[in-house]
């Protein structure tokens, strides 16, 4: 009942209305009862269409309680799945901004992790730390609760610093590794009044004028490596290779994105602090 309740605390009409359009033509199911049960789906573990639909069919109080008249279709969700990426990047960046209102975050710091599959035909070649992958990215920026702010999808080949300025909040301070290190995205950062603290590019003058790594980033900037690996380990449970498409794929990764930022608000509202510990609602 908990996540029923977190789903629809977030997901509100007013949170709709700020991203889209009324909607015109005839009536169907709407976008806010739409992204609660792909939220509550995520929350549940339910990763697939058709399971999703049997814990439905079992329990009609959920789908009456997220808003709907009737019990959807299995085609229905899997349309779904498949359309609203964009719309949640969009829905990310607002719930980011009240998250920070209610916590006045101190850093943004930014980061971008590999989301592999080998056997999606619409992923791309891309390069991490660790050598070469193949699939599709996710960029994104937290603060130092672990709590995520923005974010970004895309395939593997896309450089990390061109979805820099997407990733940036007004924040006092921002953070990286040496890929954000570049005159624009520092200049960005002072435009917004945020100081920048990134790991030094030896690639510009060669290593030996490379700079040490500034203390007050070596602190935080695991956090988001550790909010990285909590979204694909405990969220998604590497979940991602049993849906095919960039568009189908999108949707469940900025769908955890979403999910996390949503317990961190409820929680903080509940307890006083934002815990993203996923586990506590699933039970």
């Amino acid at each position: 009942m908990e996540a029923l309740e977190i789903v629809n605390s977030i997901i509100t009409e007013k949170l709709i209305a700020s991203v889209v359009q009324p909607r015109k033509g005839p009536s169907g199911y709407g976008l806010l009862v739409i992204l609660r049960l792909l939220l509550y789906a995520l929350f549940q573990e339910i990763f697939s269409a058709r399971h999703l639909l049997k814990h439905l069919t079992k329990r009609a109080f959920v789908w009456q309680y997220l808003g709907f008249m009737t019990c959807p279709s299995k085609r229905s969700i899997d349309r779904w799945k498949r359309k609203n990426a964009i719309i949640i990047t969009r829905i990310i960046e607002i719930v980011g901004k009240d998250y920070q209102q209610l916590i006045q975050s101190e850093w943004t710091i930014m980061d971008s992790t590999p989301i592999p599959d080998e056997r999606d035909p619409e992923g791309k070649w891309g390069h991490t730390s660790r050598g070469l992958f193949y699939g599709f990215k996710l960029h994104a920026s937290c603060d130092e609760y672990q709590v995520p702010l923005r974010a970004v999808f895309t395939t593997g080949n896309v450089y990390d610093s061109t979805q820099a300025e997407q990733l940036l909040t007004p924040t006092k301070k921002v953070g990286g590794d040496s890929a954000y290190d570049t005159k624009a995205i520092k200049k960005a950062c002072r435009a917004q009044g945020s100081k920048p603290y990134f790991v030094h590019n030896p690639r510009r003058k060669g290593k030996a004028a490379k700079k040490k790594t500034p203390k007050l980033l070596k602190k935080v900037r695991v956090c988001v490596e550790q909010m990285n690996g909590f979204l694909k380990e405990h969220v998604m449970h590497y979940c991602w290779t049993k849906v095919k498409g960039f568009a189908t794929k999108a949707t469940l990764v900025l769908l955890s994105v979403l999910a996390t930022q949503a317990l961190a608000i409820y929680n903080f509202k509940k307890f006083g602090y934002p815990s993203i510990r996923i586990s506590e609602v699933r039970c």
